[in-house]
């Protein structure tokens, strides 16, 4: 098994790997690990984290909304979202869903990636949530 097969598989299980800046892979949430998770991780390591680290990654501080395209209609957020956690949290699913790797850097910047899987409107969105999505990070970090 290859390292981005070992990612995907990962990312549809719900766990995200993300690299560190001491090299290591950050695991989130590892309480969906199993021990042969574990041992294919540790068995492919260098692999993963390679993998990991050559995809470029979004920093969503620094988006320049000058790129983003013209104003365009837009409707209102629907009633089952009137909570912005509510919001956050199924945009975070959704994200993790499509292969996207969200993480917080050791900064507690929002970091998504891979880039190119992320259009202007996602980016827009995605900015909106912002707050709530780093949140949300926080408390899976704090529940590991």
């Amino acid at each position: 098994m290859d390292a981005q097969a070992i990612i995907r598989d990962f990312t549809a299980k719900g766990v995200q790997l993300a690299p560190t800046d001491h090299g290591t892979i950050s695991i989130t949430p590892r309480s969906r690990l199993t021990d042969a998770d574990r041992d294919l991780l540790r068995k492919h390591k260098a692999d993963v984290l390679a993998e990991l680290q050559s995809v470029n990654v979004v920093n969503m501080v620094n988006i320049d909304s000058g790129l983003l395209p013209p104003a365009r209609i837009v409707h209102g957020p629907e009633p089952k979202f009137t909570d912005p956690l509510a919001e956050a949290r199924t945009l975070l699913g959704v994200m993790r869903k499509v292969g996207l790797r969200v993480r917080l850097a050791s900064d507690n910047q929002l970091r998504i990636g891979p880039s190119n899987m992320l259009w202007p409107y996602d980016r827009e969105y995605i900015e909106v949530q912002k707050d709530a999505l780093i949140q949300l990070l926080k408390e899976e970090l704090t529940h590991d």
